[in-house]
């Protein structure tokens, strides 16, 4: 999410060092894009140097998250040559030990916080034939490699809105470079504020979901799954209809799918340690059955204020009181407000009883079918807040779903025809709508 055009006068390039220059101070050790920004202009000779580097140089820098961010983002900002550099706003990073049930859970997050583009699945991307090829060939996919696959899918314009991250990241320094990203728009935003283009950088949200099952339900999950393949593959074999399914190894050997769970448990734990420090974080058990575990997806997913907004717009908005802190005891408040009517204003309680019974049931029982009857009143004893009050409540007790809501009728009384005065009175009309359950005719 890197400012690629002119912003105030500064180059892309130059934008792009000074954000990085602030988002990666760690530490005591700072590294910043000014020297890999500004390689190109140095003299052939430093690059001859450069290029002269040992093995031991490129396996630390490799091995540093500072480096391999820094040397990702460059990439992708070359690659982009004048675009600007735009990471969704929402990013959520999934991780679930095996047989945890990702793919089942990944719908039902999409779907209570409204993502539509497809979620990126980060061993998909290790499955592309480039990626194929370099397993093939005996090497190993870096976290170099994984993070610019990853960041790259990020760029994409289908998620701008949000995307779900599935399966990564699974090592410290991709969990770093999760940190790195997240302090870069950071600092983005706060660039980019006043200027032109400002509205691309919204602050940006993380979070990091773990769908968590024990070993034992991990391994009775993985192997049930293998023999749910083999059955369905065996049909498509003999039938000819129907997909061939991936059989993995792990699903038919209960000590491989013991040793997959361990991996996944030993492999995420310091990288999840670091992130939980820093961003918003869902720890699921998804041991239960998929109704259930589905329902606290949902719930973990609401959507809450405090979380999504910045600080400054929720400190603003959290002045108004919340609607389920407001019926939370609303049905003890209604007790306690009719006790205190008949206690404290009995005549007063007794002539609204009285309206209630001869001018409101009359008209209820005409609209009886509907289900909705709707009171006008000119009655100016309305005008007393406690006489609205006491109405609304007791209808309310007996069962009713009142809305209120009123006019004001202005209506000449008088008129001087030497000045031509018109003298206007102005009075307010109630209107009451009331609703309650209709009975089922057909």
């Amino acid at each position: 999410m890197m400012l690629a055009r002119f912003i105030r006068g500064t180059p892309r390039r130059l934008l792009a060092t000074k954000s990085l220059r602030y988002s990666l101070n760690m530490n005591s050790r700072t590294y910043t894009t000014s020297s890999i920004h500004n390689q190109h202009d140095e003299e052939h000779d430093e690059a001859e140097d450069e290029s002269s580097a040992t093995k031991e140089d490129v396996e630390l820098e490799v091995k540093d998250p500072q480096l391999i961010f820094e040397g990702v983002i460059k990439k992708l900002t070359d690659k982009l040559d004048g675009d600007y550099m735009l990471f969704p706003k929402e990013i959520y990073f999934l991780l679930g030990a095996p047989g945890a049930g990702k793919g089942t859970m990944t719908q039902n997050i999409m779907r209570e916080r409204g993502l539509t583009a497809k979620p990126i699945v980060t061993s998909d991307l290790l499955d592309s034939p480039e990626m194929r090829k370099l397993k093939d060939t005996g090497h190993l996919i870096s976290d170099k490699q994984v993070v610019e696959l990853v960041f790259n899918q990020l760029l994409k314009p289908e998620y701008e809105n949000g995307v779900i991250v599935d399966g990564f990241p699974r090592t410290v320094i991709q969990a770093h470079c999760v940190s790195y990203l997240y302090d870069m728009m950071q600092q983005l935003r706060r660039d980019a504020k006043q200027t032109i283009g400002s509205e691309k950088y919204p602050r940006p949200v993380f979070r990091i979901t773990v769908l968590f099952v024990d070993e034992q339900v991990s391994v009775r999950r993985q192997l049930a799954r293998g023999r749910h393949v083999r059955a369905r593959n065996k049909v498509a074999i003999e039938t000819g209809i129907g997909p061939l399914h991936e059989e993995r190894a792990t699903d038919d050997d209960e000590e491989a799918a013991r040793q997959r769970y361990k991996f996944f448990r030993d492999s995420i734990y310091e990288s999840l340690k670091l992130l939980q420090q820093k961003f918003d974080y869902n720890f699921i058990d998804a041991s239960g059955d998929v109704q259930q575990v589905s329902k606290n997806v949902i719930a973990e997913f609401a959507y809450q204020s405090s979380v999504e907004l910045a600080k400054e717009t929720f400190d603003m908005v959290a002045q108004v009181t919340p609607a389920e802190d407001v019926i939370i005891h609303a049905r003890q408040q209604l007790v306690k407000r009719l006790d205190m009517y008949q206690t404290l204003h009995a005549e007063l309680f007794k002539q609204m009883l009285h309206i209630i019974k001869f001018d409101f049931l009359n008209i209820i029982k005409r609209q009886a079918l509907s289900g909705v009857a709707i009171v006008r009143s000119e009655n100016q004893i309305f005008n007393d807040p406690l006489a609205l009050d006491m109405v609304l409540d007791i209808l309310t007790e007996r069962g009713y779903h009142v809305v209120l809501d009123y006019e004001r009728k202005t209506t000449p009384i008088s008129y001087d025809p030497i000045t031509h005065d018109l003298t206007c009175e102005t009075k307010k009309l109630f209107h009451f709508e009331i609703q309650f359950s209709k009975p089922r005719i057909r």
